[in-house]
């Protein structure tokens, strides 16, 4: 066995791991290598602030979406049966007001029209496709609420020309 030599240290390691483990001079990382320096850190530091912000504005883009989607089902479930309603009371109203010369029809009279048609049709053709409804009830009850709508309708048509 080799005679016993310190380390460039001055450790004992020679003696623990036996002559020659490693070779005397040693290479050792310095400056950017090391992981513990200062640029390093700042690096590393930026990059996860970058990562930080882009996952909270992924969350908040998606949280935004959530409550946007959620505004617009509300809408949707609250308001559709009142356009329903008003379309089907302005399809039976604005033809009988016009037939009885009560009014007569501008442009936007006309337009105001064919949209109530429109959704009148839409209504209707959902009713009778047996499409689910919106709002959540049954679709029996919805759809015996957009009869019942269409019967207020010719009721108030009625009493509109007869006062």
């Amino acid at each position: 066995m080799a005679p016993f030599k310190p380390s460039m240290s001055g450790t004992l390691s020679g003696f623990f791991l036996g002559p020659r483990w490693y070779p005397d001079p040693m290479l050792r990382p310095s400056g950017s290598l090391l992981a513990s320096s200062r640029a390093a850190q700042r690096r590393t530091l930026r990059l996860e602030v970058v990562r930080l912000v882009a996952a909270v504005t992924r969350k908040t883009a998606v949280a935004v979406a959530d409550l946007v989607g959620t505004a617009a089902d509300l809408l949707l479930m609250l308001g559709l049966p009142l356009v329903y309603a008003a379309a089907a009371y302005l399809t039976l109203d604005l033809p009988a007001r016009l037939f009885a010369g009560r009014a007569h029809f501008s442009g936007t009279g006309l337009l105001v029209f064919l949209a109530a048609v429109g959704v009148s049709l839409l209504g209707l053709s959902r009713m009778l496709r047996g499409a689910a409804p919106v709002a959540p009830v049954r679709p029996k009850f919805a759809r015996a609420m957009l009869l019942a709508t269409w019967g207020a309708a010719l009721l108030l048509t009625i009493a509109d020309l007869a006062g």
